[in-house]
């Protein structure tokens, strides 16, 4: 079995960004092909950036070939907050379509009120905010910081509410990818009638995920993987 999250790139990128004062952001970007069957449909650039116990990350997705002509969204997700041993501990999370600017939503967490609040639709509300909260993308980075084979629970916000999803530990794997032939360890949260299924590959080189594959409730799969890395401007 893989050895526990051993110090790695994304350590290395956390110790730099702790340095003493005068140590400048890190920021690494992270490509991924997503495909349905074997067309792809669209991809997706990520930009983590690291500051001073803080965090950002921002994900884009374009839609790409057949799937362009019918579909003229971009997606674009933010999130930002602190990040620890522990993990990341968003503070605002935003998800916004290009076309369909009522679907967009922003959630803020206030983690000494233990309260979120959701902005969508015109209209706010709030919620208790619970312990090891994660939005909707900074929860695929979390993964890193579970370790295996340990099943984790995550309470996961989309920017409306927040609902608890459970992730099984699925074993380890050897992927081949585009960007090589990787052992990666899986997490899968298991589909139902009344929503997704979703599998995660994490590998200890990479900060971000390696491998997704969301399985969709109606039936069909869509699958994310990634296709380059530019690791703190390299």
């Amino acid at each position: 079995m893989m050895q526990t999250l051993r110090l790695n790139i994304f350590g290395g990128l956390i110790a730099l960004a702790c340095a003493p004062a005068l140590a400048a952001p890190v920021q690494s970007t992270f490509t991924y092909s997503v495909s349905q069957g074997k067309e792809v449909i669209g991809e997706i650039q990520e930009t983590l950036t690291l500051d001073a116990q803080r965090y950002k990350l921002e994900s884009k997705t374009i839609p790409l070939g057949v799937a362009a002509i019918f579909v003229k969204d971009t997606i674009l997700m933010r999130s930002e907050g602190v990040y620890s041993a522990s993990g990341f501990q968003p503070e605002r999370f935003e998800y916004h379509r290009s076309t369909k600017p009522k679907k967009d939503a922003t959630a803020r967490f206030d983690w000494s009120g233990k309260t979120a609040e959701f902005s969508y639709e015109g209209k706010t509300e709030s919620q208790a905010l619970p312990e090891l909260l994660q939005d909707r993308l900074s929860a695929l980075y979390q993964f890193r910081f579970i370790k295996p084979p340990k099943t984790q629970t995550l309470p996961v916000s989309n920017g409306k509410k927040i609902e608890n999803q459970l992730f099984k530990y699925g074993g380890e794997e050897t992927l081949t990818l585009p960007i090589g032939k990787i052992k990666a360890i899986r997490y899968v949260r298991e589909r139902t009638p009344d929503d997704d299924g979703i599998a995660v590959w994490i590998n200890d080189q990479w900060a971000a995920p390696v491998k997704i594959v969301v399985t969709r409730k109606k039936g069909g799969q869509t699958e994310q993987v990634l296709k380059r890395a530019k690791l703190d401007g390299r």
